[in-house]
């Protein structure tokens, strides 16, 4: 049983095929052959190869070079196309290339124990598109117990099921695209459209950017302000309020406590010295006066430039002395 295929003119066609002892098998692929230079003319040819050596590899099949691909078109053929073959027919095959195959398949319904017939018309279709294939398109039609005769069956679990053996043609085509082709992604040309434009134009500093069609209103600072906002103050305005004295600053040297920040008298007037008061003999508490009696509680009363700094408290008018001696310790046994 032959496919019935008509090529067109100036077509690579490739015809892949099993031609065995079989009288009947190599009259019929001899005269598919001659249909096909033909169909394809001068300006085409037809190429012929063995499905064994495509299977294992040692044909050499050029890439993308067949525009179709004929595979088992008489019988009997080979029952059921490995992956490889199919995987090496479409690499064979140019960009929107036709494959059409001719294999046995099962019902559904029915059980072959052996080989050569193992999958259904489901498991041949999930196989083209494992292997690439697209717009697969299967046709089914019951095979006679004749032609089943010719197939090389184990046991002859095949020409048992007669009338449950389909013969399946597929019509599939190769993507529109080669193994390994490449093609750039449309924002990756609008990005260096974009680049090369940013690359001409001049530099801007800033920009105000406005996604509205409407104008960009901006609003004038110098309307928020009153006119009492422009206006500059006077020297009254800014005079202290009656009643209110000024507060005073702790001059350079300052004796009357300002400086350390306690409340003195506003009619008070501080007579800071030049320098600071230095003493040269030793401070002699029964005389001095503390002027501001703080100086016999200690430091944390004392000012800062108190002759009493560093001693310990003491009653007014005692003198301080240290006990005992410093060359030996105060607990001697």
């Amino acid at each position: 049983m032959a496919i019935s295929y008509t090529a067109k003119a100036g077509q690579a066609v490739l015809l892949v095929a099993r031609a065995g002892g079989d009288a009947l098998n190599l009259d019929a692929l001899q005269r598919l052959r001659d249909s096909l230079v033909a169909q394809v003319g001068s300006s085409g040819k037809v190429d012929f190869e063995q499905v064994d050596r495509v299977e294992e590899g040692t044909a050499a099949l050029a890439s993308a070079h067949y525009d179709v691909a004929i595979v088992s078109p008489v019988m009997p053929h080979a029952i059921e196309h490995s992956s490889s073959v199919l995987g090496r027919v479409l690499l064979a095959l140019k960009p929107s290339g036709t494959l059409v195959l001719y294999e046995l398949v099962l019902d559904t319904a029915t059980t072959v124990e052996g080989p050569p017939i193992t999958r259904t018309q489901q498991e041949l279709e999930q196989q083209l598109k494992f292997a690439g294939f697209v717009e697969a398109r299967v046709e089914v039609q019951a095979v006679s117990a004749e032609e089943l005769l010719r197939v090389d069956a184990a046991n002859g679990s095949t020409a048992s099921a007669t009338g449950r053996v389909l013969a399946a043609t597929v019509l599939a085509s190769k993507p529109a695209y080669n193994v390994g082709a490449a093609a750039a992604l449309s924002f990756g040309k609008k990005a260096k459209a974009k680049a090369k434009e940013l690359a001409v134009a001049p530099k801007k500093a800033w920009m105000l950017s406005v996604d509205s069609d409407d104008e960009a209103e901006i609003e004038d600072q110098d309307e928020l302000l009153e006119e009492e906002d422009l206006a500059k103050p006077d020297a009254a305005s800014l005079a202290r309020p009656d009643g209110v004295p000024a507060k005073r600053k702790a001059c350079k040297n300052c004796t009357c406590g300002l400086a350390e920040g306690r409340m003195v008298d506003e009619s008070e007037e501080c007579k800071p010295t030049d320098k600071p008061k230095r003493f040269t003999k030793p401070v002699d508490v029964v005389n001095i006066k503390s002027a501001c009696g703080n100086c016999s509680l200690g430091d944390a009363f004392r000012c800062s430039s108190c002759p009493y700094l560093g001693q310990p408290s003491f009653k007014p008018g005692e003198k301080v002395v240290l006990g005992g001696s410093m060359l030996y310790d105060d607990f001697m046994p």
